[in-house]
């Protein structure tokens, strides 16, 4: 898998993942301050095109539309999905009708921490931050600064090749490079509206998908 093509897959990932900000009260394990958010994102650099991402208690719905271009000029078009539902996760490919279905691993860790615990897992997660523990207590991650993006408040990380402003631990923008290979893709949201209706249906698994069982 090329470099570009990877750095893509991480922005996606990112996507996904959606963090905690202790109980929150409404009784989900992310403990959300909202009932419900919608969220766009525009994708531009050397990836281009958007998200949608839908949120509602423990389920997320992430539908990515991008165009990644390779270092010899190839165009790659990608409409991929994700949805959370619990631990279920579901990586879709629009265009093969095909997609794997797993159990969260974070999910199943989140379980058994405390609220300030998992506010702090899930921004390591965030981040892609692969360091080992001791690497980690020896170099806390902190926020430099904070930024106001789509009317709310994030809060600005920066580790590695990574630059991630984080929201309730949901990044509203994240700037991935690859300097040696002259890559760069910014993700940020352009809208978030919270506490709209939003039918359980959005999280159904599309009909006509053949589904690979991964665990």
């Amino acid at each position: 898998m090329s470099s570009k093509l990877t750095l893509s897959l991480i922005l996606l990932a990112g996507l996904v993942v959606t963090g905690c900000q202790g109980d929150g009260g409404n009784g989900n394990l992310y403990g959300y301050e909202f009932e419900t958010a919608k969220i766009s994102y525009q994708i531009s650099g050397s990836s281009t095109g958007t998200s949608e991402v839908l949120i509602k208690g423990e389920k997320k719905f992430v539908h990515n539309r991008i165009t990644q271009t390779m270092v010899n000029g190839e165009t790659v078009e990608m409409d991929n999905i994700f949805i959370q539902d619990g631990s279920r996760l579901y990586t879709l490919d629009a265009k093969s009708k095909t997609g794997s279905r797993l159990s969260s691993p974070l999910y199943s860790e989140l379980q058994n921490l405390s609220p300030a615990e998992r506010a702090t897992r899930i921004i390591h997660d965030a981040l892609r931050d692969n360091r080992t523990p001791e690497e980690q207590a020896a170099s806390p991650l902190s926020p430099e600064s904070t930024e106001n993006i789509a009317g709310q408040t994030c809060s600005l990380y920066r580790l590695g090749n990574l630059e991630t402003c984080l929201w309730q631990g949901i990044p509203l923008r994240t700037v991935a490079s690859l300097p040696d290979y002259g890559v760069e893709t910014t993700t940020v949201a352009t809208m978030v509206e919270l506490n709209q209706p939003i039918a359980d249906s959005e999280f159904d698994l599309p009909q006509g998908y053949q589904i690979t069982e991964l665990n």
